[in-house]
């Protein structure tokens, strides 16, 4: 069949063009004549705290299973579910449930292994993570989430004390550790950085602010070339121009997240958000304090806010596809290639998704 597509991206670039599809394999792009809108890859999005009213801190497998459903009828292909702040017992139960839902065939999208945010977090940034969870550094916390399910990722804040020790113990293990909702100088962020962290978790936002002479976590993530970058372009987390800012600094080592909430995918109401209740108005979700608790915009969203702001298809989609699944390390997702699998959105001019074939099969919107 043929998509009926102006151009699709392709090995990462943009190719003029319509597509055709056979058996489930992309067979021929740059087709003439060419339609409108574009194909592009299955999304990545590794900041996931719930989805279509569906929050990670409490559900089940059948909620885990539904939240998939709605974010691969979003365009989302892999995906890294988080577990914010919450109890040891809490945080290793979900962890065991997940487990399950990861080798579930019914499992809609692919799961990247887990990411906790926390305990080991500031309590002066720790946005909606609740104070009484919060704990000192302890490696014997995360042997137990370690021991209990697919534990990919945590947050750390570099400035707690024995923070840079947990955090080469952490890296010795395999996993990626980030940093973030926290207030760390800038010697303090290098040593974490020098320790083993890898990654910042939603730049800009849970972390002091740039200042001229101590320009902290955000100065050091913005002029290392070794530290990868976790960012929100939904226009609420971060304002427009302060996307471009750090795109324009580090572009080639940026990926694009939603942390969403269990309010992303689903109508404005009350929600939870880490087993916080939150209030969703116009999209945004907020404690009753008005601080922001989660995402409500989609990654293609984002994508589409890039490619508004004058964005060409190809870098913004990279953004949140290949980029996180090279982070992640997922092979052959994130990208489409001609004689691979046919998993892939199809949007019109605004980037607004019309299609979601899955092996070439359509996926229910």
């Amino acid at each position: 069949m043929r998509l009926g597509v102006a151009g699709a991206v392709i090995a990462g670039g943009l190719v003029a063009g319509d597509v055709e599809v056979t058996d489930g394999i992309i067979v021929r792009a740059g087709l003439s004549p060419a339609g409108r809108g574009y194909a592009l890859p299955g999304l990545v999005d590794l900041q996931v705290n719930g989805y279509g009213g569906t929050d990670f801190n409490e559900a089940g497998h059948a909620g885990f299973l539904t939240a998939l459903r709605a974010l691969k009828r979003d365009g989302v292909f892999a995906v890294q579910p988080t577990i914010i702040t919450d109890s040891v017992d809490n945080v290793v139960r979900q962890l065991k449930v997940l487990a399950g839902v990861s080798s579930d065939p019914a499992a809609a999208c692919q799961i990247a292994g887990v990411h906790a945010e926390g305990p080991f977090l500031s309590p002066h940034h720790r946005g909606v993570h609740r104070t009484e969870y919060l704990r000192a550094p302890d490696r014997s916390i995360v042997a137990a989430f370690l021991q209990a399910g697919p534990l990919r990722t945590i947050t750390i804040a570099p400035e707690l004390e024995d923070a840079p020790e947990l955090i080469a113990w952490c890296a010795r293990q395999g996993l990626i550790v980030q940093a973030g909702h926290s207030g760390a100088s800038v010697e303090q962020a290098h040593l974490a950085f020098d320790s083993g962290a890898r990654a910042v978790t939603h730049l800009f936002n849970g972390m002091a602010d740039f200042r001229r002479r101590d320009p902290g976590l955000v100065g050091v993530t913005l002029t290392r070339r070794d530290v990868q970058i976790q960012l929100i372009a939904d226009h609420v987390h971060n304002a427009p121009e302060t996307v471009q800012v750090a795109l324009s600094v580090a572009e080639d080592r940026t990926m694009l997240v939603t942390d969403s909430s269990a309010a992303a995918g689903a109508p404005d109401g009350v929600t939870t958000v880490g087993g916080v209740e939150l209030v969703v108005t116009g999209g945004v979700p907020r404690l009753p304090d008005g601080t922001l608790a989660g995402s409500t915009v989609t990654l293609i969203g984002q994508v589409a806010k890039l490619v508004q702001a004058g964005w060409p298809v190809d870098r913004a989609v990279n953004l949140a596809s290949r980029r996180p699944a090279e982070f992640i390390g997922l092979a052959g997702a994130g990208t489409l290639l001609v004689g691979g699998p046919a998993g892939l959105i199809v949007v019109d001019e605004n980037i607004d998704i019309v299609r979601v074939l899955d092996g070439g099969a359509e996926v229910s919107r």
